[in-house]
């Protein structure tokens, strides 16, 4: 009997609150059983026990907080029926678990500001609610939820909506933000500083007026963030610039993150743009349509994999760059790079792109597939900035130059052997200068100037 009760408790409490009342335990790992409180027993304190009423004029902010606080004191979630609920700044006890109905419990701003906020906390878990910032704009990088120095952060099945900033403002805070989505935010979706290894998965990022997900840090330093799954569309760059803003997703000086399995799409400037973070794994992520570059890595970053992604419709689908910053240690392997067309696009006064990819010190090219790059489809180097480069295995078709090689450095290493070019109509592999056409086609006779360059076993049609 007690397993058929148990079972019946559960049913009544999935359909009342969805599923969000049953993922409780995942956020917390082990979480402790709930004390039995209110009409929903086992499943935690009813919010409306407390006064608050959905649908009402009034800032209901005192009576949320009161009903937090005594639900955490009790280790019992706080269950928040489907309406609308006035709030601002309430401040998330240690131990806070707060659960709605998915896309019908709304947590609406009373003002400028912070919804909720977590400030040196152990843990605390957010699920089924949406929060909606009615397009306040808020100062400076404020978030509609903001947590400082939170350990382990729980946020799923929410919503976040008309942000007046950004949608999650996370410092030094660990944990997971999964399975939500973000919608019409001012600035980005989520912003995330000195993070303590945050996994951010499956969520829905739309409609951005500068970036999608943030993950930066103070100083360089080993994050260990993961960005997987996600679906990222329509990011502009209305504060302008050549790089900071505009990104589906941007990592500076954050190192060891893994961004994966991505899916983007329309980016005013870059799907994905590593600054300055070393050990990077960029893998299996799908973009289309952006007016800079597809994927970067740039400026002091050292060890970048960049591997199995389909990149289309960009003015240059790849950048590992910057040697005069200290860029260096890449592999750009089993990459799809389509339509990479040089042109003029907003925030650049001269024509930009028209590469697949380039490359600058001690990086591999390798096993690529490269079609209809306006220009050059391998780069390797410019100017100066070229060290122990290698181009093997790729396939490049329909380009001006199958593969450039800088023959500025009087100390050059590059290998350029084994690749298949096929209609390139200006040389499958020429020397440049400064951009400048100094060579010949190498692939069919050799040139001195070309010292330092092997180019061997390429087979061009």
């Amino acid at each position: 009997m007690d397993s058929i009760a148990f079972s019946r408790r559960s049913v009544l409490a999935t359909a009342l609150f969805g599923t969000a009342s049953l993922m409780v335990a995942p956020a917390f790992g082990q979480a402790r059983a709930a004390v039995a409180s209110g009409p929903l027993g086992h499943h935690g304190l009813d919010a409306a026990q407390f006064g608050l009423r959905a649908g009402s004029p009034d800032d209901q902010s005192r009576l949320m907080q009161k009903a937090l606080g005594e639900a955490a004191k009790r280790d019992a979630p706080l269950l928040i029926g489907p309406g609308r609920y006035r709030i601002s700044r309430i401040a998330l006890p240690d131990g806070a678990r707060l659960i709605g109905v998915p896309g019908a419990t709304h947590l609406v701003a009373a003002q400028a500001g912070p919804l909720l906020l977590g400030r040196g906390l152990g843990r605390a878990a957010l699920s089924g609610v949406t929060l909606d910032g009615l397009g306040i704009r808020a100062a400076g990088r404020e978030g509609l939820l903001e947590a400082d120095d939170v350990a382990d952060l729980g946020i799923r099945d929410c919503t976040f909506i008309n942000a007046g900033s950004v949608g999650v403002v996370l410092n030094r805070t660990g944990g997971s933000v999964e399975t939500s989505q973000f919608r019409i935010m001012r600035e980005s979706a989520l912003f995330s500083l000195d993070s303590r290894g945050l996994q951010i998965e499956r969520n829905r990022v739309e409609d951005c007026g500068n970036n999608g997900i943030q993950i930066w840090r103070s100083q360089p330093g080993d994050d260990r963030s993961s960005v997987r799954s996600n679906r990222i569309d329509r990011i502009r760059a209305d504060a302008g610039g050549d790089g900071p803003n505009g990104n589906g997703i941007s990592l500076y000086k954050a190192g060891g993150v893994i961004i994966e399995g991505n899916s983007l799409r329309d980016c005013a400037l870059t799907f994905i743009r590593n600054n300055s973070g070393s050990s990077v794994q960029i893998l299996g992520n799908q973009g289309k349509r952006c007016g800079e570059c597809g994927i970067y890595s740039e400026f002091a970053f050292e060890g970048a994999i960049i591997a199995n992604n389909l990149i289309e419709d960009c003015a240059l689908g790849a950048s590992m760059t910057n040697l005069d910053h200290g860029g260096r240690l890449s592999v750009f392997a089993n990459n799809i790079v389509r339509n990479a067309r040089k042109g003029t696009y907003p925030g650049f006064k001269d024509p930009v792109g028209g590469m697949g990819v380039h490359v600058e010190a001690e990086a591999t090219v390798s096993g690529n597939v490269i079609e209809n790059a306006s220009d050059i489809g391998i780069s390797l180097g410019w100017s100066w900035g070229m060290r122990n480069l290698v181009a093997t295995g790729n396939m490049v078709r329909k380009t001006g130059i199958g593969i450039s090689v800088s023959l500025v450095p009087k100390q050059r290493n590059a290998t350029i052997v084994g690749n298949t070019i096929s209609e390139a109509t200006r040389g499958a592999v020429i020397g440049t200068e400064y951009g400048k056409v100094v060579t010949g086609d190498l692939t069919r006779a050799p040139d001195a100037r070309a010292a330092g360059v092997r180019v061997e076993n390429n087979a061009v049609g």
